[in-house]
């Protein structure tokens, strides 16, 4: 007997796109299909094999598309606060402008190269590569969940990607739930850091680091930072909210000796987490520390 055809699904409504992976439970949701080309052996979308060939992935059985899912589309903003749809693509979302975060505009921009970023998607991103996971944690961005019962909100901190798989006080998935909106606080920052660390080869670790500051006047009143440690070695989402606190609120410019101290309590944290390597480390400290330090000249 021949092997059942591969199947794809086009649900225009969630409703129809919860039924029929209700019915076929191993089909997988397609996106902007980087990640999926690129793990079934495509290569990379959009570039030539050996020989001049276009390779040709081994797509799975069954898969949902979304491109005529209207919703995961849209994007609104209100006052407080800019909603995007999880399929919105990388570029459009920095054809928004400046309404935009900063943090996450840097972030958008260190991903690939044009050509790429009008595949990949905002949510596909957040799951898979992990580049936008980092700015979402530091701006305290929440995701949408939606399942065949209904949907539910988690705050990117506490949820660093259905992807990276469970940690110890992280929430994940449930099985057969779609991330659909991306929810971004519009608060204002006096100074944002972004650092793209790449892997030095194949093995090595790489992630994306984003620093954000406020202050008011002569004082501190935030800081926020996290650190996501991006595939192939695995990813992770490091946000240390008690080291935040001891700068809050502290006169400017800082005495030099609480900014070194801030750099050793996330070389602390880092060390206690057992992630990321040494060398790694010592960077991702560096780079905090020395940013803090240009609040203390």
């Amino acid at each position: 007997m021949a092997a059942p055809r591969n199947l794809v699904f086009r649900p225009a409504a969630f409703s129809e796109l919860f039924s029929a992976w209700s019915r076929f439970p191993d089909a997988v949701p397609f996106a902007g299909g980087t990640a999926l080309i690129r793990s079934a052996g495509g290569g990379t979308p959009g570039v030539l094999g050996p020989g001049g060939n276009r390779e040709l992935p081994e797509l799975p059985r069954n898969i949902l598309s979304l491109e005529r899912i209207e919703e995961l589309q849209r994007v609104t903003r209100t006052e407080r606060y800019l909603e995007i749809g999880a399929m919105v693509k990388l570029n459009g979302v920095i054809a928004l402008g400046k309404t935009v975060p900063a943090a996450l505009t840097s972030a958008i921009k260190g991903v690939a190269g044009p050509q790429l970023r009008n595949l990949a998607t905002i949510g596909g991103n957040i799951l898979i590569s992990g580049d936008c996971a980092a700015p979402m944690a530091a701006l305290d961005a929440r995701y949408e969940l939606r399942g065949a019962a209904g949907s539910r909100w988690i705050a990117a901190p506490r949820f660093p990607s259905l992807f990276f798989g469970r940690e110890e006080g992280k929430e994940t998935s449930a099985p057969r739930e779609l991330l659909t909106r991306i929810r971004v606080p519009l608060d204002q920052w006096t100074r944002v850091v972004y650092r793209k660390f790449l892997p030095e080869d194949s093995r090595g670790e790489g992630g994306v680091l984003i620093i954000l500051i406020r202050n008011q006047k002569d004082v501190l009143t935030h800081i926020q930072v996290a650190f996501v440690l991006t595939p192939p070695r695995g990813a992770s989402l490091f946000r240390d909210k008690d080291s935040e606190t001891f700068l809050a609120g502290k006169a400017l410019p800082l005495d030099r000796k609480d900014a070194i101290h801030y750099g050793a309590l996330w070389n602390t944290y880092l060390t206690g987490r057992g992630k990321p390597g040494l060398p790694l480390r010592a960077k991702i400290v560096n780079v905090i520390e020395e940013s803090v330090l240009g609040l203390a000249d």
